[in-house]
């Protein structure tokens, strides 16, 4: 898991891919102190400038691992602002095959653990959910792993954030978070990575009620957590 932290304006940011941490990075890169990367301009790709983020935080000192939080949230981080986002884990699942297991997609890689489940770019939904549902969170890629993990590193259900904001309300929590953090900002949320070929098709679409129950099965801790419903 990853955490971003900023001292001098004492919050701790909790990431959770597939919910709008593209767009939250790129709002708040501002306060850090990154130098402005080589190459970086108008002629590069939309996927180049989305890459760029994220290795910038990720080659930072301001991005800590669960181990690092874990050991400074009651003391260091106890009076931050501790913030993250969630999303309705159905529709989570659905974001995740398009942008990345689409035909043409760049997959997603897993450890080598002996996990025998194969996900592959052009995997149809239906097998997708299924791949999913087998494979747990110790094995998991980011982008699909549960969000309660990120929140409740402990492993009690605790969450430690001090606010949880929902993808489906992104714009006024996202206010709320700019106000708690950098209250003379007037930056707004920029939408990034939009799923290709999705169109407005709502995620109920591209679920059965079989597909449905797995998905509820393999996300039930985010589902309770969290207030989900399909």
């Amino acid at each position: 898991m990853k955490y971003i932290v900023h001292d001098d304006h004492e919050f701790v940011y909790f990431v959770v891919q597939k919910v709008a941490c593209t767009s939250i990075k790129s709002a708040i890169e501002h306060l850090f102190d990154f130098e402005k990367p080589a190459g970086r301009g108008k002629n590069q790709s939309d996927g180049a400038r989305h890459d760029g983020i994220h290795k910038r935080f990720d080659r930072s000192r301001y991005q800590i691992n669960e181990d690092k939080l874990l050991r400074r949230v009651d003391r260091r981080y106890k009076n931050y602002f501790k913030f993250g986002f969630v999303r309705n884990p159905w529709d989570r699942l659905v974001s995740c095959h398009f942008n990345k297991f689409r035909k043409g997609g760049p997959g997603l890689g897993l450890p080598d653990d002996g996990v025998d489940v194969e996900l592959y770019p052009g995997i149809p939904f239906a097998e997708f959910v299924e791949a999913v549902h087998a494979i747990p969170d110790g094995s998991s890629n980011p982008h699909f792993k549960s969000q309660h993990t990120v929140f409740c590193p402990g492993g009690d259900g605790v969450v430690l954030a001090n606010f949880v904001g929902r993808f489906e309300d992104l714009a006024d929590g996202f206010e709320h978070v700019m106000r708690k953090i950098d209250p003379a900002s007037k930056i707004e949320l920029p939408h990034k990575l939009r799923s290709k070929n999705r169109g407005s098709r709502p995620y109920a679409e591209f679920y059965d009620d079989r597909l449905r129950r797995l998905a509820h099965e393999r996300f039930r801790e985010d589902i309770e957590i969290f207030g989900y419903s399909f």
